[in-house]
């Protein structure tokens, strides 16, 4: 009777440690779990001084006053990034390991969708960085601090991320582009930079368009793809070419 006693109190213990657990957690808006494209993922706080050497990207223009995972308006000009992982609000030292420069950003968004890529920087700060040209650049990832700024979304609306309503914007707009689409992938004022790009790539139907840009007095030589709405929506929210767009 004493044992069968103590295991009943063990297993009472035990699901009440696990209701506490689910309760915190639940209520924590930094690290709820969310799902994209049928993986679920479980956002963390990590220690200060944590250093990972990976892939960084950038996203810029076409997501520039969109709403972010945290509920934030992204801005591209700011110093703040993507991780898919890293609880919203920590503060990292992005360096760039090929010119050694650095900079500090704030996670406030999720992704890059992609295990070959750890991390999505704002344009701004892959600029600093001086990765905007190549589009994606070696670097090193050290964890600084979480800030106290709570993220701004409530529990209930955690699927309204950035990546899902970025879908839904670029299904209404397909509808209405005309049947041959040219999407931008990159862009260069550097002619022999930009046919080393296509070079690189492996897609049919890609072709550099050289634009004169006023504003700039310089011209810009775009590497774009010619092809169907439906290939064009697929190419633009798979997310492969960080700023891809519908090119005018």
């Amino acid at each position: 009777m004493k044992l069968n006693n103590m295991i009943k109190k063990s297993l009472l213990l035990l699901g009440l440690i696990a209701l506490f657990m689910t309760g915190s957690t639940a209520k924590d808006a930094n690290i709820l779990a969310y799902k994209d494209r049928g993986i679920k993922y479980y956002p963390r706080y990590v220690k200060k001084g944590l250093i990972k050497i990976g892939k960084a990207s950038w996203y810029g223009e076409p997501f520039h006053g969109r709403l972010t995972a945290n509920g934030e308006r992204y801005n591209m000009y700011s110093m703040t990034a993507a991780h898919r992982t890293y609880a919203m609000n920590t503060v990292l030292k992005v360096t760039n390991l090929k010119n050694k420069k650095s900079v500090k950003v704030r996670v406030n968004d999720r992704g890059p969708f992609y295990s070959s890529r750890n991390i999505d920087l704002s344009y701004g700060a892959a600029k600093k960085l001086g990765i905007t040209k190549q589009g994606i650049g070696k670097v090193k990832i050290e964890v600084l601090h979480h800030t106290q700024k709570p993220a701004t979304y409530k529990a209930a609306s955690i699927k309204k991320t950035s990546v899902k309503k970025t879908k839904v914007v670029q299904k209404k707009k397909s509808k209405t582009v005309p049947r041959n689409n040219l999407v931008q992938i990159a862009s260069f004022f550097d002619p022999k930079s930009a046919k080393k790009f296509k070079n690189q790539q492996k897609y049919k139907n890609m072709t550099i368009v050289k634009r004169y840009l006023k504003s700039k007095k310089r011209t810009a030589y775009k590497v774009v793809i010619k092809c169907t709405p439906w290939e064009a929506k697929k190419l633009i929210s798979s997310k492969k070419f960080s700023g891809a767009f519908l090119l005018s």
